[in-house]
């Protein structure tokens, strides 16, 4: 009974000490998606949240885990030091495809095209790009907020199409339709009637007067786009520049 107390202790000791490490690379990788790779709006509907838990199953409960049920001080130096490189094989292989994977889904744009706002990943774009900073020639926030305008002619609507069958970019990822940022005012201008349409359906009314009321703005300063995410949709707000000054859900 004795020892089975010891070998416990020093498997809770152990791994506390490997929870308190992955914690602090918790917090670093925590702050890189919810400020950089998903900045909000965006991680609460887009992916961000759902990524986050990705990374904390792994990184504080998998490895804390594994090391709880492996780790054994009363073993040989050597079979001490092969358990433990077990354990962070395992976790750094996990933890490499949980951040791998939360990266590669996070939004690099967010593009209008028709009446709603969605998101563009990296992969969406082919070999269209060299960077994704070449889209930052379209506008200044993070990430872009892009008008993709699809033409209405027979010529422009066969190379849309072509395109996304022959390369498999979609529509929205398609680079020649992108507008130059001063056109985007125009763009939510010719949607406001739809979008406001949208908006009562939706019984989303209270909270827009709700945000006004906080912001201090009227109808007529504002205007509203829909972005339609993975796990939910919000309401984009830009002033009457079409600058993105806010949201409501």
């Amino acid at each position: 009974m004795k020892f089975n107390k010891t070998l416990i202790k020093t498997k809770l000791i152990a791994s506390a000490i490997h929870l308190i490490i992955s914690l602090i690379i918790f917090i670093i990788l925590a702050y890189q998606i919810y400020y950089v790779w998903y900045p909000q709006p965006y991680f609460s509907v887009d992916g961000g949240w759902q990524g986050m838990r990705i990374i904390a199953a792994v990184d504080l409960v998998l490895g804390p885990l594994i090391t709880f049920v492996i780790f054994d001080w009363s073993k040989k130096r050597r079979e001490i030091l092969f358990d433990l490189s077990i354990i962070v094989v395992i976790q750094i292989g996990a933890l490499v495809y949980g951040v791998a994977t939360t990266y590669g889904q996070r939004p690099v744009a967010i593009v209008l095209s028709g009446d709603f706002f969605s998101s563009v990943l990296e992969r969406d774009f082919g070999s269209q790009l060299g960077s994704m900073s070449e889209l930052e020639k379209y506008s200044t926030d993070k990430p872009p907020i892009i008008w993709s305008h699809i033409p209405l002619d027979r010529a422009a609507l066969d190379e849309v199409l072509k395109i996304k069958t022959r390369d498999n970019i979609i529509e929205y990822a398609q680079v020649q339709l992108y507008q130059p940022a001063e056109k985007l005012l125009v763009a939510l201008q010719q949607r406001q009637i739809n979008t406001l349409t949208i908006l009562a359906l939706s019984g989303a009314q209270q909270r827009y007067d709700e945000w006004l009321e906080q912001n201090q703005k009227t109808p007529d300063e504002v205007l509203l786009g829909v972005f339609k995410g993975r796990y939910g949709q919000i309401w984009l707000v830009f002033d009457s520049t079409a600058k993105y000054i806010g949201h409501f859900s």
